[in-house]
């Protein structure tokens, strides 16, 4: 692999501030070369550009990163686009070429979210929540997580329904009908107008109502112009209704061969995402799930994560406005 792929596995955020180092490096060692008196525009510019951008690479390897959250894996904890600014001094840091960190601060809480460079991508940081610890025995059946043995399904996450329970049915369609009245009408008119690529756009646009706290149990609903999905949280079960669930003999197609994708599961027969393992964690090994079961690529199709990739915690999601807070 040449270094300008290399250089295109990391996201847009890291390319931006590594040219921008270089950048800043290559001009204040023209700077320096230069016969010019210390106090030349050039070269005071150059001295603050290469300052600053280093302060922040330094600032942003060791202490506090910005991240965007880039798919809908963990809605509707966290929802595309929310910016989170995640602390990397929880786990302490990894040692370079070693399995081990210094100044760690604690250990992974089961249930928490955490930040981590995941087997499959190792450019890439995903955020996920932690579901197994170290010597753990994670399954999943009809899409609950069981941890060595017992039903530890956790509060946060939810699982697309087929049937909605019949108490349910009537307040969730009102709201989902609503929201589709409401919004159907701008549709209809980018289709009259002939602009049918922002039409079709505008109709699969998405955004999550919620949380719906019924006697049955939480939902939510996914909703757009042109359709509502509903969900339900899955420690509710089966009182919200029935979910969509893969078959327990059902196999995940496999990746083109050409394809990133991993195969982990595939590779190792060990089922679905519903029917899953059972999996023994290691002592340096974590379990990694997002809280949009039927929607995340996480530990069930890559793996398991070691403790060297882990990377930090959210501090505080700063945008938007309106989510501003902190994630748990």
């Amino acid at each position: 692999m040449n270094l300008l792929q290399q250089y295109m596995e990391y996201d847009f955020t890291e390319r931006l501030l590594y040219t921008a180092a270089f950048l800043s490096t290559v001009w204040f060692l023209a700077a320096l070369a230069m016969k010019t008196d210390k106090k030349h525009w050039f070269r005071d510019w150059a001295e603050a550009a290469f300052t600053a951008v280093w302060l922040a690479l330094g600032i942003r390897a060791l202490l506090v990163e910005a991240y965007e959250i880039p798919s809908e894996s963990m809605v509707p904890t966290l929802l595309i686009q929310d910016h989170l600014l995640v602390s990397k001094t929880t786990f302490g840091w990894h040692l370079p070429f070693t399995h081990g960190r210094i100044l760690k601060f604690r250990d992974v809480k089961r249930g928490e979210i955490v930040i981590f460079v995941p087997p499959s991508a190792p450019k890439q940081s995903y955020v996920k929540r932690c579901v197994g610890l170290p010597g753990d025995t994670v399954e999943v059946r009809n899409k609950l997580v069981y941890i060595n043995g017992k039903l530890s399904e956790l509060p946060t996450s939810y699982g697309r329904l087929a049937k909605v329970a019949p108490t349910s049915l009537e307040m969730l369609s009102s709201q989902g009908r609503a929201y589709v009245d409401s919004h159907t009408p701008q549709v209809q008119a980018l289709r009259a107008a002939g602009r049918m690529a922002e039409a079709a756009r505008l109709g699969y646009q998405t955004t999550w109502l919620g949380p719906f706290q019924l006697p049955a149990g939480t939902y939510y609903l996914e909703a757009a112009p042109l359709f509502v999905r509903a969900y339900g949280r899955l420690a509710d079960a089966p009182g919200v209704g029935e979910f969509e669930t893969f078959p327990k003999d059902y196999q995940d197609p496999k990746p083109a061969p050409d394809s990133h994708q991993p195969d982990w599961m595939a590779d190792r027969h060990l089922g679905n995402r519903d029917w899953f393992g059972p999996y023994t964690l290691a002592a340096d090994e974590y379990w990694m799930m997002g809280d949009n079961r039927d929607n995340s690529s996480d530990s069930r199709y890559f793996g398991p994560v070691k403790a060297e990739a882990l990377r930090g915690t959210p501090l505080l999601r700063y945008w938007p406005l309106d989510r501003l807070g902190i994630p748990k």
